[in-house]
């Protein structure tokens, strides 16, 4: 493996060019080095799962934390977790999980339904501001909980019978509820730990996790380490004993990491390298149940003018972006909701079109795109949104004659702005949770804690609403498009490219599955010998 990262090595310094001198980012370390490492992509911005909403913030809450179910590693399906069985009643309005009886918090204390319990009313405690709480509004009594100024647990349809017996009462059937409960939001916390230690509770020295591994030590934009925790009930099933999480977002530093044998595993190299990259064996690319789309703050003029955003749009080749920019087997987003889920067929987006895009902006007052503002187009640090955005800049300014201001901010503080509003378009992605229409749709909804854009309609709402209690999937379906078509008619969003899984993963690493959602779990990874099969 050391001679095929070398002729790698090699390919890859000379597309670098200039950066072919850039040192490996972190130092030498003088720990032992741990099983595994992985470049997770950024900094991340907490470790309470309920507040999380980031991908590489759900990769260490997953290893950390496990709520009653988890999700498969080769489909994303769920399986058993913290809940050994669950079973679901004749009108689909009663599941009842046994929890397990064999598992650990890491101070010792065993985990009960109790604390199961006392994370989903934790979700849905206004209190709690947890951004996927409306993911639960399926369980009985949960919206009006979520909303009242005095929340009564009683009216929850969340019940711990006993140490191990959970019973959850439903709004209505909802078939997707163990894939929802499999998320990062629904890791399963300690009631003691929050309550003593408060906004503290996730501090390295006060965390008390309950999942495969636990956090022995995290240096801030350098790595987190995590060690296999012998209390959690499938330690048999862990392999890996330690893993090294880098907190790394430079593209070209992931690549030297990986090179170098520092790093196992890095997902989306720099598109830069793709030459270089794309036909190795160690390249795993497949498909992707995920959107990169551009956010418009409706609140901010003139990006509240729909024709402005539709001009935005109809100027941009996504066509070109997705052949020649991003070049991972991305294609052209025309849809909102991915196509190919069954019995779901979105409606289509508008197509490329420049002469109308200028039309709309002379109609909107701004021809040629004079008196247009200078506007900011936010992105994160990431090497690959940076020249996505530059490209959609270039195109804007010489189709429209419109100019944008790039900024790039630390995940974290990005993430930060986009909830706050503090941006006039800026650069999104979404991967589904779960392979549905709703998993898109959802996050516009006005309620929804990820709708980011500040969009608001009472009728998109209602179809929701509607779709989510109807029992025949046809008619679920026909309700979730006509959703979908009033976010095209007000061209709330602009969709840019439907995504593409591409992860460098070394020859040594097993149990990694390439699959639509993207999802790979620490806990079912190992490493063997270089000289295994």
């Amino acid at each position: 493996m050391r001679a095929e990262r070398a002729r790698l090595a090699g390919a890859v310094l000379l597309a670098l060019g200039a950066l072919a001198a850039v040192a490996v980012w972190g130092g030498a370390s003088l720990r032992a080095p741990a099983d595994f490492s992985f470049c997770n992509q950024a900094e991340i911005s907490s470790l309470d799962p309920a507040s999380i909403t980031g991908v590489p913030e759900a990769r260490i809450v997953q290893a950390l934390f496990e709520g009653l179910t988890r999700q498969d590693p080769v489909t994303a399906e769920a399986l058993p977790g913290m809940a050994s069985r669950w079973t679901v009643s004749e009108d689909g309005l009663s599941v009842r999980f046994d929890v397990r009886s064999d598992s650990l918090w890491t101070d010792g204390t065993p985990v009960t339904a109790h604390d199961v319990a006392y994370t989903l009313r934790r979700v849905l405690h206004p209190s709690t501001a947890a951004p996927n709480a409306p993911m639960l509004w399926c369980l009985k009594g949960a919206f009006a909980y979520g909303h009242a100024a005095a929340p009564d647990a009683g009216a929850l349809g969340v019940e711990a019978l006993s140490d191990t017996e959970l019973v959850l009462s439903l709004e209505r059937p909802t078939p997707a509820l163990p894939a929802i409960l499999a998320l990062p939001f629904a890791c399963t916390v300690q009631r003691a730990c929050v309550e003593r230690w408060g906004r503290q509770w996730i501090a390295p020295e006060h965390l008390v996790t309950n999942g495969p591994f636990r956090l022995v030590e995290r240096r801030v934009r350098d790595r987190l380490r995590l060690q296999r925790f012998d209390g959690y009930w499938g330690r048999d099933e862990v392999a890996l004993a330690s893993i090294d999480a880098w907190a790394a977002d430079s593209g070209t530093t992931q690549v030297n990491l990986y090179l170098t044998g520092s790093a196992d595993w890095v997902v989306r190299p720099p598109s830069g390298l793709y030459g270089a990259l794309l036909g190795r064996p160690d390249c795993l690319r497949g498909p992707q149940c995920g959107l990169t789309f551009l956010r418009y703050n409706h609140e901010r003029s003139p990006f509240s003018d729909p024709s402005v955003r539709l001009a935005l749009l109809l100027a941009l080749d996504r066509e070109s972006i997705a052949r020649d920019v991003v070049r991972g087997g991305e294609t052209a987003a025309d849809t909102f909701v991915p196509r190919g889920m069954s019995g779901y067929e979105p409606p289509l987006w508008p197509s490329f079109d420049p002469a109308r895009a200028r039309d709309l902006l002379a109609e909107a007052g701004f021809p040629g795109g004079a008196g247009f503002p200078v506007f900011e187009l936010l992105h994160p640090q990431l090497q690959t949104a940076r020249d996505l955005c530059e490209s959609l800049a270039a195109q804007w300014r010489e189709r429209l004659g419109v100019r944008c201001r790039l900024v790039a901010q630390p995940w974290k503080v990005f993430l930060d702005s986009q909830t706050r509003g503090a941006y006039d378009v800026s650069w999104s992605v979404w991967t589904a949770d779960y392979v549905a229409p709703e998993a898109f749709l959802d996050i516009f909804a006005s309620e929804s804690g990820n709708n980011r854009s500040h969009f608001a309609d009472a009728t998109y709402d209602a179809l929701l609403g509607l779709a989510a209690g109807a029992p025949d999937p046809a008619e679920r379906a026909r309700l979730q498009a006509r959703a979908e078509q009033r976010l095209v008619d007000a061209c709330v969003l602009a969709p840019i490219f439907q995504r593409a899984n591409v992860n460098l993963v070394a020859p040594t690493v097993r149990g990694f599955h390439d699959n639509l959602l993207d999802v790979h779990p620490l806990r079912d990874l190992s490493v063997v010998a270089e000289d295994a099969p």
